[in-house]
């Protein structure tokens, strides 16, 4: 009979794909949604290229700001995970 797994443990690699490929995801989504809003700024007020590279500069700082804060939350959790060994000096 197959071993039940606790119904708060997961597959591994499942959990890291999902966290990795949000992370990746989103931070393409940001800077994609940087680069179209701010082409949109640009043939609204006809001064092209300029705000569509503030708009990709823009997008690309969430972004990475995004990842950044998910990778700190993602190592802090796998900190909280592993027991705490005691230094026995």
């Amino acid at each position: 009979m197959p071993k039940k797994r606790s119904e708060k443990t997961g597959d591994p690699f499942l959990i890291a794909f999902g966290i990795y490929g949000g992370v990746g995801f989103q931070l393409a989504i940001a800077v994609v949604g940087g680069l179209y809003l701010g082409s949109l700024a640009d043939a609204h007020w006809n001064i092209s290229p300029w705000l569509t590279l503030i708009g990709l500069l823009l997008g690309s700082i969430g972004g990475f700001y995004n990842l950044i804060r998910i990778m700190d939350w993602n190592q802090r959790r796998k900190e909280r995970k592993q027991p705490q060994i005691a230094d026995r000096d």
